[in-house]
């Protein structure tokens, strides 16, 4: 399956070049444009972003538009069920009580146990419905076709005859509706044509009493739903007021949960129940509201078309399903709304339509200052006496949290909406507004295309509870000792998520306000269930994503002064955890401190605050809380022992980075060499802080007997004389430095004799710290090694005369000409290019704590799937700074960075765009334009990895892509990502362990033909392995010591594993391909090519790696000797050889 997937991305790419080949030029092309594409073209000019936006929304809209045959098969289907609606039968005196007529059927009817409580006596008459009117998506036509069924939405209108004055109180409604239904379902059930059809009860999650019953048509590919309401007459609108009460306290405690105590008074209490008030009001003025949106839409092709482009773009976000999302009727209103208020006009291309709602939910402020549509709207059946009753605005904001009122004026659209979920559709708005005014980059897949889950955007997961029973919520509300938190219960029918959320999220926002830009909750999808059950009593557990804020890392939390009024309030909310402290501004302040001793616990500083704040408060537990952001610190880690305070290793690296400078300047400041050092600058990966393991210095733990095989005099060899003696010899990472001299006219022009004059330049570099630093050193001809702190420095002299030398070569004439060479592109690559780029990247690092953590990870996986090798360092660091310079809400954690990095590998368009990493803003538009208009010119020239940053080639993109990944070694990459993104995402959605992490870390071994098990004790790198296994060598470095009398210099970069694969490559190139984790790898694992594989003529040339083949008279491979070339080439540190994959050899 991985090659097929393989192979066609390997196609994709292949026809960009031979579709560039087959490009004739059509006359028909160049014919004047008619009258008809000119006024396309200036209407495009005037109402889209560009051109190609204009035809990208064409297609999207196209895509997801309903056929009109599939519409017509719709519109028959819903027509002939609505006649069969409008000619129920009526049922005379049925009692309430007797709910056997259902039973028989497999009906539970949902609230049928309330109705045997509390309507003992009596009975009503079912009539057929007053009206039967489809409403919703389907017939405003904005539906949209992104599943496998469309939906549709009809509502039966009950007559008033079947309500009486009082059903309003206590439920009643709900239970007289739910019976209602139940009779619908019968008749259905009696008709041929319907009996057979799929049939569930749907609801949102907090409104379980009042479900829709959906039936399917599984042939046709439609859902149908169908919606129960009174009559506009039924009852008094005003009776529905946000403050009135219609749920009492002594009915709830009877009836539905006997277990809450209310305390006990001489005067009944009335509560708001305003949530049940919408409920209600919801039914009441489904019709009207419906009629005014199909009024005002119309058949507006515009106002259609931006309706689903909006509509598309929550549902990428998953904000307009579940409870208290941004819901499909909101968004129809809001459009009504703007209509109404001028800010939106039917002449409008829809673009600009979707762009001015977006600036509109930006900017809003309903959870402030609300919105309301009755303003605009006349409803001339409306009385004066219920004008009178209408509330202010202001009073609705004490009920809800956001406020949108619809056309009566009575019902706020948006009271199940949460604050959270307002203000993510802001926040998202904001972003999509930045993306749409980048008009130099593509942006239409981000905004329409591509999912935005927020459990994969966010910078870290918080679950309360683990698929709750409800006595955990009951505890919550119960732990704060308020009435108005169990009047909730009351106003929800008992549902005590809804009413603990709110609780939780008060209290987590006074916590982490000032950490996070933004807190949001998992909207609880819509609840299905049988017609012959209940609705589950499980309830969800509570999933927070907090979007962190650059100061989310702070261990001190700074307090009010202490004689201030607000010190109580800030002692009260933090408990014993608030303390005195005075400040460097001799300030004496309230503050709470978290310890952190490293930048990895830093960063789980929120955790801490979340555990003892839902602790100090609500008294939830540890165990009922879970967090997604510290399952990646493994990966970055060492096992312990092998160095004190290690941590995730950015410590070290600073270490690293310290020292660096002040050897720098040691440097910088010796005297009397030949030529004066402009400038040193550190090459290697840790310098710019992205190196996976943070180099270790080269100071060990040992004996004085193995220290012997672990350094070397410099008066002595400068070879261990026991590489693989009875203690293998640690790990140094030389450090390169890149020394810069001052100009010169007096250089050679002969390359070599360049070389001789930089090794006597080197001799006296040694000289001069000997001398005077009475430092240790080691001069190659090509570079110096010079030991300070433990730290091996590798320095490399480079100048523009010795590349220009490179470059410069005498034709067959006699005449100097300049070519670029692979040895001078190499060098320029250093030269010129690698201390820019650290430096960049650098920057980049103080700007964003995560970033390092983010490349390193990066790093790890691709060595982890044998990859990194194909991949040049600075690439990968490029590729994860994309992530932080081309978002306008970069990642702010390391997890939430890395599975951005997978989602740009496994679903970025590398075929058809470019990747531009603008540092800094410095290419402008018009020079942005200019490069993709070239790089689709000469796609089929380029490499498949196009990376564009400032500071490249226009032509050649990225210097650090040019040479690798391949198309083949890319596309693989592609395949994995693609595999692994699912992978994590399902471990953060299930809050797994970090083993279950490590999953992704570890490769698919099945594919390979040989593996070669390595000694694990003789493998320098095996402690950074994602497992360690049993045998495994652990170094122990210890950190300098500047009273060490031992002036030795370790033995540097030595790793067998790398230098036994080398040697490997090197004798059979030819027929097999080697792959090993860098990272710690105690298997090379061996794929033979293709053409090995087959059997060859006997001839001389085809000799090598075979024998003849008596049946055949042919030469195969030979693989006996070729794996025992294998283990003689390795010697000692080949254990064991496996041939995991026989049959492909011998087939």
């Amino acid at each position: 399956m991985i090659v097929e997937e393989e192979q066609q991305i390997i196609e994709d790419f292949d026809q960009v070049e031979s579709g560039s080949k087959r490009f004739k030029h059509d006359p028909e092309f160049y014919k004047a444009p008619t009258a008809e594409e000119m006024y396309t073209l200036k209407n495009t000019e005037n109402l889209y972003h560009s051109n190609l936006l204009r035809l990208q929304l064409d297609e999207l809209l196209s895509e997801i538009k309903v056929s009109e045959d599939k519409g017509r098969v719709y519109n028959a289907l819903i027509n002939d069920l609505i006649k069969s609606l409008k000619s129920m039968k009526p049922v005379k005196d049925v009692k309430y009580s007797d709910l056997k007529l259902f039973e028989a059927k497999n009906l539970t009817v949902p609230l049928g146990d309330l109705c045997k409580k509390v309507m003992k006596e009596g009975s009503y008459t079912f009539e057929a419905p007053k009206n039967v009117n489809l409403i919703g998506s389907f017939l405003s036509q904005t539906q949209l076709k992104t599943s496998e069924n469309v939906s549709a939405d009809i509502c039966l209108e009950i007559s008033d005859s079947f309500f009486t004055e009082r059903d309003y109180l206590n439920y009643r409604y709900f239970i007289k509706r739910n019976l209602y239904m139940a009779h619908t379902y019968l008749h259905l059930m009696n008709s041929k044509r319907y009996s057979k059809l799929k049939y569930e009860f749907q609801s949102d999650f907090s409104s379980q009493f009042k479900p829709t019953l959906s039936m399917l048509f599984e042939g046709e590919g439609l859902e149908v739903r169908l919606h129960f309401s009174p009559s506009g007459s039924a009852f008094k609108l005003s009776r529905f007021n946000p403050g009135q009460c219609n749920a009492r306290r002594e009915f709830f405690t009877k009836n539905i949960n006997s277990s809450i105590k209310f305390q006990e008074g001489s005067e009944e209490i009335y509560d708001p129940t305003p949530n049940y008030n919408f409920d209600v009001l919801s039914d009441l003025t489904i019709g009207q509201n419906n009629q005014v949106i199909k009024d005002k839409l119309g058949n507006s092709k515009s106002l259609l078309e931006a309706v689903k482009l909006i509509k598309l773009w929550l549902l990428k976000r998953e904000l307009n399903n579940g409870f208290g999302g941004f819901d499909n009727f909101t968004l129809n209103m809001l459009i009504v709304y703007l209509l109404n208020n001028r800010q939106i006009n039917p002449l409008m291309s829809p673009y600009q339509i979707f762009r001015l709602v977006l600036i509109n939910l930006s900017d809003a402020n309903w959870d402030k200052k609300g919105i309301s549509l009755r303003d605009f709207i006349k409803n001339d059946s409306e009385t004066s006496n219920e004008t009178k009753s209408l509330c202010k605005i202001e009073d609705f904001h004490k009920y809800y949290q956001v406020v949108f009122l619809d056309s009566t004026g009575f019902m706020n659209i948006t009271s199940k909406m949460s604050l959270e979920t307002f203000q993510k559709v802001k926040f998202d708005a904001k972003i999509s507004l930045n993306l749409l005014n980048d008009e130099s980059i593509d942006n239409f897949d981000k905004l329409f295309i591509q999912n935005h889950s927020f459990l994969y955007e966010c910078d870290a997961l918080v679950k309360i509870g683990s698929n709750s029973k409800c006595s955990f919520y009951y505890d919550i509300i119960k732990t704060t000792e308020k009435v108005e938190n169990l009047v909730k219960l009351i106003d929800s029918y008992d549902n005590s998520y809804t009413a603990a959320l709110e609780i939780i999220m008060n209290v987590l926002k006074k916590a982490l306000n000032e950490r996070t830009n933004l807190i949001f909750v998992e909207l609880v999808k819509k609840i299905k269930w049988n017609l012959s059950s209940k609705p589950s009593e499980d309830l969800p557990s509570v999933a927070i994503g907090l979007f962190f804020n650059d100061k989310y890392d702070n261990a001190l939390i700074k307090g009010p002064s202490s004689t201030s009024p607000e010190a109580i309030e800030f002692r009260r909310f933090w408990g014993a955890k608030s303390e005195l402290r005075r400040f460097q501004d001799t300030s004496i302040c309230e503050a709470v401190y978290f310890e952190a001793k490293d930048l990895a616990t830093k960063r789980l500083v929120y955790s801490e605050i979340v555990k003892h704040i839902l602790n100090y408060h609500l008294s939830i537990s540890e165990e009922n809380l879970k967090f997604c952001d510290r399952q990646m610190n493994s990966l970055l880690s060492l096992p312990n022992g092998i160095i004190e305070n290690y941590g995730t290793g950015e410590e070290k690296i600073a270490d690293v980075v310290n020292t660096f400078d002040e050897f720098s300047r040691i440097i910088k400041n010796l005297k009397d060499l030949p030529l004066l050092i402009n400038s040193i600058n550190g090459i290697s990966s840790v310098f710019r802080l992205t190196d996976t393991f943070a180099p270790l210095p080269g100071c060990f733990n040992y004996d004085s007997k193995s220290e012997k095989n672990m350094r070397f005099k410099i008066d002595h060899k400068y070879v261990p004389k026991y590489p693989l003696g009875p203690v293998i010899v640690p790990y140094v990472k030389p450090l390169e430095i890149l020394i810069q001299l001052e100009s010169s006219g007096k250089w050679p022009d002969d390359v070599e004799c360049i070389k001789r004059l930089k090794t006597a330049f080197y001799l006296k570099i040694v000289q001069l710290l000997r001398e005077n630093h009475d430092l240790v050193s080691y001069t190659h001809v090509e570079y110096l090694d010079v030991l300070y702190k433990g730290f091996v420095f590798r320095l490399f002299v480079y100048t523009m005369h010795e590349l220009l030398c490179m470059k410069t070569s005498i034709n067959e004439l006699g005449i100097r000409v300049t070519n670029d060479t692979k040895e001078s592109l190499a060098y320029e690559k250093i030269l010129l290019h690698s201390s820019q780029f650290n430096s960049v990247i650098h920057g980049l690092q103080q700007k964003f704590n995560c970033f390092s953590g983010v490349c390193r990870l990066a790093k790890r996986w691709l060595s982890s799937q044998f990859l990194l090798e194909y991949f040049e360092d600075e690439a990968v660091d490029l590729l994860c700074a994309s992530l932080f310079v081309n978002s306008f809400e970069p990642p702010r954690s390391i997890i939430t960075g890395f599975i951005q990095f997978l989602n740009l590998i496994a679903n970025y368009d590398w075929k058809n765009q470019l990747l531009l990493v603008n540092f800094n803003n410095e290419l402008k538009k018009q020079q942005i334009l200019d490069m993709q208009l070239k790089f689709q010119e000469n796609r089929s020239q380029l490499q498949p990895v196009f990376i564009l940053t400032p500071y490249d080639s226009r032509d050649k993109g990225s210097i650090w892509t040019i040479e690798k990944p391949n198309i083949q070694q890319f596309c693989r990459t592609v395949i994995l990502a693609k595999q692994s993104l699912p992978k994590i995402k399902n471990s953060i959605l299930n809050f797994e362990s970090t083993d279950s992490f490590k999953n992704i870390f570890r490769p698919n071994i099945e594919i390979y033909d040989v593996i070669i098990n390595l000694k694990p004790s003789y493998c320098v790198k095996a402690y950074q392995k994602v497992d360690i296994c049993k045998g495994t060598f652990l170094p122990h470095y210890r950190a300098y010591d500047a009273n060490d009398s031992d002036k030795t210099l370790p033995v540097v970069g030595f790793d067998p594993v790398e230098f036994y694969v080398k040697e490997l490559r090197e004798a059979f190139d030819d027929i097999a391909l080697f792959f090993y984790d860098l990272y710690g790898s105690t298997k090379i694992h061996v794929l033979w090519k293709p053409d090995a594989l087959k059997s060859k003529e006997l001839k001389i040339n085809n000799v090598k790696y075979r024998l003849i083949d008596r049946n055949t008279n042919e030469l195969v491979l030979n693989l006996e000797a070729i794996l025992e070339d294998f283990k003689i080439i390795g010697n000692e540190l080949v254990e064991s050889i496996k041939i995991k994959n026989e049959s492909s050899v011998f087939k």
